[in-house]
């Protein structure tokens, strides 16, 4: 319990310096053409990290909880990178893309996209994250691939008001009521931030969104290997699906799912 509380601390803490000062950049336009900062990821990451960090250094925290937690911290900060460059740094690439067909139809004709790079650092961080683990290679792909798709599907999902974050609590309440550090992280963190996501202040963006996709993808590596196949194959399901379908549409067409969705917003 005491990670999910130094989660919250961090967040709020990063909250209360980021109102302290001035960053410009940080500001942009949502679905309803209002303005929304940015810094909500920020402050998601920072909670993320403190959180991760605290449980890895706890005396009651055993070998395989240091691993997993040190595979967090790795997997948010890789996955929160690479959101900074499609948030950031998009216009300074020769190429634009939509979602992986455009990126990589990109590549294939030799132009590099934001899309590109952020698929190689998630990739790359989530191989990282579930070598960690120390399992049989083939298991720690399985880990590697669910904490990248997982960091995508929150990404697809942060596209109205506190809607990647009720994703992210819903996910995690399971495995939290059952013991798992790393879900009471991931769920503290998507708790905190939630007003002020729904009232349209502030936004994960793919930073954040990103790197609280990724901490919910090592809570899935937390499971037995038979579930963990299955929601690959869920999580892979749903990116595929993201290429040619509208999730907005899918949920606000779709009674009880667009009222929930829609809950508390602003």
């Amino acid at each position: 319990m005491i990670s999910a509380v130094g989660a919250v601390a961090g967040e709020v803490l990063t909250r209360h310096l980021l109102s302290e000062v001035k960053i410009s950049g940080w500001t942009r336009t949502n679905y309803s053409g209002q303005p929304v900062s940015l810094t909500g990821g920020v402050e998601a990451v920072a909670g993320l990290v403190f959180g991760n960090l605290l449980h890895a250094r706890c005396a009651g925290t055993d070998a395989a909880g240091r691993a997993r937690a040190m595979a967090a911290v790795v997997a948010s900060l890789s996955a929160a990178a690479a959101g900074y460059v499609d948030d950031h740094l998009e216009d300074r690439f020769p190429a634009r893309g939509k979602g992986y067909a455009g990126h990589l139809g990109a590549l294939r004709e030799g132009r590099l996209t934001s899309g590109v790079v952020k698929i190689g650092a998630v990739g790359a961080g989530s191989l990282v994250a579930g070598m960690l683990g120390r399992k049989r290679p083939a298991e720690s792909l399985v880990d590697a691939a669910l904490i990248a798709l997982s960091a995508n599907v929150a990404n697809l999902l942060d596209l109205r008001p506190g809607r990647a974050r009720k994703f992210l609590m819903a996910a995690s309440l399971a495995p939290a009521l059952a013991g798992s550090h790393t879900a009471r992280i991931c769920g503290a963190v998507a708790t905190t931030g939630l007003r002020e996501d729904l009232q349209g202040k502030k936004m994960l963006g793919d930073l954040g969104a990103n790197a609280l996709g990724a901490q919910l993808g090592v809570v899935l590596t937390e499971l037995g290997l038979p579930v963990k196949l299955g929601l690959l194959a869920l999580l892979a399901g749903l990116n595929a699906a993201s290429e040619k379908v509208s999730f907005s549409a899918i949920i606000e067409s779709t009674p009880g799912l667009r009222e929930l969705d829609a809950l508390g917003r602003s």
